[in-house]
């Protein structure tokens, strides 16, 4: 998280007098710095105390995050998943205090520096594998009483039209008429049914490198994991390997995905349990049938992903998103490209996706082309 102006937002009337008394000093002994949010509606603050030092009940500390959550966030899942996954050897951000009721909550600080500042082509290997020993942890976790939500066929589907209504008649201002309807509707329950055959896990659904932080030593913290479902077990991998703000080539990304796709298969000879339930589903799985998954997956996840940046431009006023929109339509080509065998639904969509779409794209102001075959940052 990194500094922002301190006028951009007025601090909630009673925040400080709150914060002083969870960590039991007068208000005028803590300063409160805001530090840039997410796509949420979230802010977050940094604590600092005049001393250095601030003292809680698990001892001393020289700063914490304030969060400001709406309702609207929800901040009882925030609570339950963060708990879970830290059970699970997952690094989430302590909470050290909270008011449910106003959205309050005082966080560990983990600090400014995202993944993304910190990748490159030297340094990618060890942090990613640390990402990825992050989310082997998590899909150990048994998925009978998680206390979340499945995601499942109408949920998706619900995720799915904000491509329609957003991205299209939102930002390209296109006329959906009823073969754009017929050929989107076509797509999307293919797509879906991609999804639901793959063995089931916990997944994060922004695992990616906003959302990563670099902690001490190299460790991994993952932050905004409030809204994990039980879904599809390549969902994660290609929040992280095709990130929305960083871009590797498809043979790194195959790499990294055969790599854990190989650490899966060895939870089968582990003692039982949830974990080797999942590596005995993929027995019969090849490589080839999980990158299909893998490339179908991260369709569904980008044309949703597509919807939603256009929203937080039209709806929010977080322009800042369409300077991401450029490699979320690569990848949305780059699956149909590859994926277009797999079923005629693909192949029509992708038909009119290039001949007819790509040239409107092609007019924004916000469009760059994207070279398919590096890396960018």
């Amino acid at each position: 998280m990194g500094l922002i102006e301190p006028e951009i937002t007025r601090q909630p009337d009673g925040l400080a007098q709150w914060i002083a008394q969870q960590l039991r000093c007068a208000p005028d002994e803590v300063s409160l710095q805001l530090v840039a949010g997410d796509a949420s509606p979230r802010r977050y603050y940094r604590v600092i105390h005049s001393d250095g030092v601030m003292t809680l009940d698990m001892g001393e500390i020289t700063s914490c995050i304030a969060m400001v959550s709406p309702a609207s966030e929800n901040n009882e899942a925030f609570l339950h998943v963060g708990s879970r996954l830290s059970e699970a050897g997952v690094k989430t951000p302590l909470v050290w205090a909270q008011s449910a009721q106003q959205g309050w909550f005082l966080l560990e600080d983990f600090g400014d520096q995202q993944l993304l500042s910190s990748l490159s082509s030297a340094t990618a290997p060890l942090f990613y594998t640390a990402a990825f020993a992050a989310l082997l942890r998590q899909i150990s976790m048994p998925c009978e009483r998680a206390g979340i939500p499945q995601y499942d066929a109408p949920r998706l589907r619900a995720e799915l039209e904000v491509f329609p209504e957003w991205f299209l008649a939102g930002l390209l201002r296109v006329e959906i008429d009823e073969s754009i309807r017929q050929r989107f509707a076509a797509l999307s329950e293919y797509l879906i049914g991609s999804v639901i055959e793959q063995p089931s896990v916990w997944v994060h659904r922004d695992f990616h490198s906003r959302n990563l932080m670099v902690l001490e030593e190299g460790e991994l913290g993952v932050i905004d994991f409030q809204d994990a479902v039980i879904g599809p077990i390549t969902y994660d991998p290609v929040s992280l390997l095709k990130d929305c703000y960083i871009r590797w080539p498809r043979s790194q990304q195959l790499q990294w995905l055969d790599a854990y796709f190989e650490q899966i298969k060895l939870f089968a000879e582990e003692p039982p349990s949830h974990a080797g339930g999942i590596a005995g589903q993929l027995t019969d799985v090849s490589a080839e049938q999980f990158h299909q998954w893998f490339d179908l997956t991260g369709l569904q996840r980008h044309l949703r992903v597509l919807g939603v940046f256009a929203r937080l431009h039209l709806r929010d006023q977080k322009s800042e998103y369409l300077k991401d929109l450029p490699l979320v339509i690569e990848y949305v080509r780059e699956a149909l490209l590859l994926t277009s065998g797999f079923h005629d639904s693909v192949a029509d969509f992708r038909e009119w996706f290039e001949s007819e779409l790509m040239p409107v794209i092609a007019r924004q102001a916000w469009y760059r082309p994207i070279d398919p075959d590096g890396w960018i940052k």
